[in-house]
């Protein structure tokens, strides 16, 4: 069958995969649906010949509860029901009745994002249909009974995200509920056989996402701290002073003396120069030996203050080496000094 084909057809298009649907959210939901349902012609067999029966349009309602996947397909179980009434005059009287349909069906449906949270909607169900059957002339029942036979749709519309978890929906279905029965009669026409009850239905309705609406996203990490600025470079250098034409240590110079071998032992020296100097006052040969008693004395005050003399290099350099330059015989006392260099 042709309705068939494009029905099955719907089922396959259902299982290809797309970006994100109208509703952002993928889990359980909630739907509820009513319509415009107008039937066709509906064909019976009897042993006197065939007829049509003419059913006007009446209201459908649904309920279904589904899944929605990531791959923006939804599956649904689905509960119809349609009730339609005959006031067709036949022979001078009147045909009437009601024709009752009712359904379960298992759809598959497709959800095409269009953007601004509207999507295109194909899909298809089968399942199982009960038409219920209460046909009368006059007073006396034509078609009456219930039969169950298998029943199938396919369905094309548009949704639109209302919130975050509510989607309205209007499509468009065809329904075709192949009953290929034989229905009781007394009018002498038993039995009463209908193939199938092909209905056209025009649906609006709502679909309720059940599972909380997904976190927001984290906001971005703060930018990391900046780096602590570095560290002051270490002290190397310190400078002793001397009296004029003096070895011994001032109680500034012991002071000086003992932050230098701090110094030393927390940044983990283990060799240390000691330089000593002097002014230019008296020969260089004098001046060479006051400058190495200089030395001297600041390698003993070191070695008193816990340090390991073979570590302590010491020299003397006379008045070769001025802090501030002079001319000769010039009692300048930046230049009366020991210099101390942690790591030599």
């Amino acid at each position: 069958m042709k309705l068939r084909s494009i029905a099955l057809a719907g089922v396959a298009l259902a299982a290809l995969s797309a970006p994100a649907a109208a509703s952002d959210y993928t889990g359980w939901y909630l739907g509820a649906g009513i319509g415009y349902d107008s039937p066709n012609l509906v064909h019976i067999s009897t042993p006197l010949g065939t007829a049509k029966i003419a059913y006007q349009p009446s209201a459908i309602g649904i309920v279904d509860v589904g899944y929605k996947w990531d791959a923006n397909i939804r599956t649904e179980i689905e509960i119809g029901y349609t009730e339609h009434g005959s006031d067709e005059p036949v022979f001078g009287g009147t045909l009437g009745g009601t024709n009752t349909v009712k359904s379960v069906l298992f759809n598959v449906a497709y959800d095409l994002p269009l953007g601004h949270g509207l999507a295109w909607t194909v899909g298809a169900g089968i399942g199982a249909g009960a038409d219920l059957q209460d046909t009368k002339f006059g007073n006396t029942r034509v078609i009456y009974g219930q039969q169950v036979g298998f029943m199938w749709q396919g369905m094309t519309g548009f949704s639109l995200a209302l919130s975050p978890a509510v989607d309205v929906f209007a499509d468009w279905r065809y329904r075709d509920a192949e009953v290929d029965s034989d229905f009781h009669s007394d009018f002498g026409i038993a039995p009463v056989h209908i193939n199938s009850v092909i209905e056209n239905v025009g649906m609006l309705g709502l679909r309720w996402y059940l599972e909380p609406p997904p976190p927001p996203p984290p906001p971005p990490p703060p930018p990391p701290p900046p780096p602590p600025p570095p560290p002051p470079p270490a002290v190397k250098t310190f400078i002793v002073f001397f009296d004029f034409d003096k070895s011994n240590l001032t109680d500034k110079a012991v002071e000086v003396v003992q932050e230098a071998v701090k110094a030393a032992k927390e940044q983990g020296m283990v060799k240390v120069m000691v330089t000593g100097h002097t002014d230019t006052v008296g020969s260089d040969s004098y001046n060479q030996a006051l400058s190495e008693r200089r030395a001297q004395s600041v390698k003993d005050e070191m070695v008193r203050e816990g340090m390991d003399g073979n570590t302590i290099a010491i020299e003397g350099k006379s008045f070769h080496d001025p802090l501030v330059p002079t001319g000769p015989g010039v009692r300048e006392p930046q230049n009366r000094r020991a210099v101390i260099d942690l790591g030599g």
